[in-house]
């Protein structure tokens, strides 16, 4: 007497249960791949965004002592674009016709400006504001012909300080912002809702007065960084994933 017709099995010798739970396995794994490469993709690409601003940062300065005058280099949100020219004596940080565009670097579509947590185009998301005594002048980098800072005074356009707590992901080299902020250029790869996955600082004169330019990346209080402070780490890069 044969027991076959008790168990349905494919000519593989799989049942359609088997079958269905190995399809299933498979669309996981598949669905989870395409979602792992989009995160590297994404992730490439915002470094590569950061990257191309941050030369123009130093592209600037080079300029400033190059041609012996100020150099500003202002990021215009509403035209979303960074323009730079070099100032005529005695220099008021306001282009004037007379004033040649040196460059104009379109914003890349892909990060927003923001502070941490902070509104998309807030006004934190540029920390450079303030210069001579003019609270309108803002969201501008400007060189002095020595290569130095031409120092904001805006309150959110502080120097940070060193880090209150030293750990492995916060090395002696990280920076803490005051409560009201302190300068940079804070770019975002999420325009909207939820936190920064990846949010980079570009600044200048961090722990020094020689326009030294910084490029570094946020890391939150939940993966590392400073509890209740804002870390920030430098490179080599430290993603948060």
């Amino acid at each position: 007497m044969s027991s076959r017709g008790t168990r349905p099995v494919s000519e593989g010798g799989f049942t359609s249960v088997e079958l269905i739970v190995a399809m299933a396995i498979v669309v996981s794994v598949f669905v989870f791949t395409i979602a792992y490469l989009h995160t590297i993709m994404r992730r490439e690409r915002m470094k590569t965004a950061v990257r191309e601003i941050y030369s123009q940062v130093l592209a600037a300065r080079m300029q400033a002592v190059r041609r012996d005058a100020n150099l500003v280099l202002r990021i215009d949100l509403a035209k979303r674009e960074l323009t730079a020219w070099a100032e005529s004596a005695p220099g008021n940080f306001v282009r004037d016709e007379s004033e040649k565009v040196l460059s104009v670097q379109p914003l890349p579509t892909l990060v927003s400006v923001r502070s941490v947590a902070g509104p998309v185009d807030g006004p934190d998301g540029i920390a450079f504001d303030e210069y001579a005594g003019n609270p309108a002048l803002v969201d501008r980098i400007v060189f002095g012909s020595n290569g130095g800072l031409v120092i904001p005074q805006a309150a959110n356009s502080r120097p940070p300080g060193k880090p209150a707590r030293i750990t492995g992901d916060v090395p002696a080299t990280s920076v803490n912002c005051p409560a009201s902020g302190c300068r940079g250029i804070y770019l975002a790869d999420r325009a909207t809702g939820g936190p920064n996955r990846n949010l980079f600082r570009i600044s200048v004169d961090d722990f020094g007065r020689v326009g030294k330019a910084s490029l570094l990346k946020w890391l939150p209080p939940e993966q590392g960084g400073n509890s209740g402070e804002r870390g920030f780490v430098p490179p080599p890069w430290k993603w948060v994933d």
